[in-house]
């Protein structure tokens, strides 16, 4: 059955690299996973993620995607995330405990809302690696697409 007319359906932005060199995080640690300026002033996200753990794959825990504000009054900034500001989680990416070390994996976190206070919002990305008990290898990848929800057209 095609879909209708006027149905609400999602629209996608174009994908950008957020990072494809990402430094390695060690267990209940936070790295800066790059900017990204939300010039489409989407409501929502997609992200997807590309990574593999040094040694062993965990089987528990997880990585957390976290958000910065940035310029949320003039060029005033939200503060930096650590042990004592966890920030804005935005959501955790799913690691498959079943595979071997140094597998890749990839995950995808879908329909994230997004934290706005104004058109434009600059953002900056960390990553959490939520109590893995394992330190994640360098160069994993991210990636965000903007999505946002609609009629559908004629």
């Amino acid at each position: 059955m095609p879909i209708e007319e006027n149905a609400g359906i999602h629209f996608f932005g174009t994908q950008t690299t957020v990072t494809t060199a990402g430094g390695s995080i060690a267990n209940d640690a936070y790295v800066s996973a790059g900017s990204w300026q939300n010039a489409d002033d989407a409501p929502f996200v997609s992200f997807v993620f590309h990574g593999a753990f040094t040694s062993t794959m965990p089987t528990v825990g997880s990585i957390d995607v976290i958000a910065r504000l940035m310029n949320i009054q003039s060029t005033n900034d939200e503060s930096v995330p650590d042990a004592l500001y966890l920030g804005r989680r935005l959501g955790s990416f799913s690691i498959d405990f079943d595979e071997s070390a140094g597998t890749e994996f990839w995950s995808v976190l879908t329909n994230v809302e997004l934290p706005i206070v104004g058109s434009a919002q600059d953002y900056e990305f960390y990553l959490f690696n939520n109590a893995t008990a394992q330190t994640m290898t360098a160069n994993w990848e991210l990636y965000v697409t903007p999505v946002t929800f609609g009629p559908h057209p004629a």
